[in-house]
């Protein structure tokens, strides 16, 4: 839970963010059990899957990681509203600019990050039979799959397989979306490159900060006009 987002209370960023922040939470529960049943995991300070690729988001994530950095990294978060925070990363321009590849953990926004970063590697999808298929990550070495018990392969697995190596099925990934696209009945479920949304986000999220009563002395508060 992000501390800041009882100062949105009364404001239909907080019902969207608050509805937001429980998916998250049933993510971590969801994947919690995964985890403990497939006894597959990431390896220690992978973050492959982010050295060349950064998410295409939904407008309610963009405010959920603004509202993040406001609380957690507020320097961060005026230099990305005001453009001075690097957008490029000198090891990979195409990369998402939140990765930090000096940085063991690598992820910079890790506790505000979007559906897809806690999604991936853990998540599985829907076979035409609507049945829960799951594949594990391809960035995976074959050495760590083989060395797995069950041993596993890069392929995928079906349900009826999965429960008998298992007992357990993976979150899908489809199925969380259906409930984020549900917060926000109006949107068109466009998403936008996160470098592209995420400026703004942070500017409407300090604005809605700014005018729902809050104390302008707070030291903790970054508004619009600060530098």
């Amino acid at each position: 839970m992000i501390t800041f987002l009882a100062r949105l209370k009364g404001t239909r960023e907080y019902e969207i963010l608050h509805a937001l922040d429980a998916v998250y939470t049933a993510i971590e529960k969801r994947e919690s059990v995964w985890k403990t049943a497939s006894r597959v995991s990431c390896t220690d300070g992978c973050g492959t899957c982010c050295i060349a690729f950064e998410p295409d988001v939904l407008d309610c994530e963009a405010l959920y990681l603004a509202l993040w950095l406001i609380e957690n990294e507020p320097a961060a978060a005026r230099a990305i509203r005001d453009g001075t925070y690097p957008m490029k990363r000198s090891d990979n321009p195409d990369g998402c600019f939140l990765y930090d590849p000096d940085n063991p953990y690598h992820c910079t926004v890790y506790g505000g990050r979007c559906l897809i970063c806690r999604l991936f590697g853990y998540s599985g999808d829907h076979g035409k039979d609507g049945s829960t298929r799951w594949k594990p990550c391809r960035f995976l070495s074959d050495t760590i799959l083989a060395s797995h018990n069950p041993q596993l392969t890069h392929r995928q697995y079906e349900s009826t397989e999965l429960f008998q190596l298992f007992n357990a099925l993976p979150p899908v990934m489809s199925d969380i979306m259906s409930q984020v696209l549900s917060l926000s009945p109006g949107s068109s479920g466009a998403t936008y490159p996160l470098r592209e949304i995420l400026p703004g986000a942070i500017q409407r999220i300090q604005f809605t900060l700014m005018y729902n009563s809050l104390n302008p002395e707070d030291p903790d508060n970054i508004r619009p006009e600060s530098a």
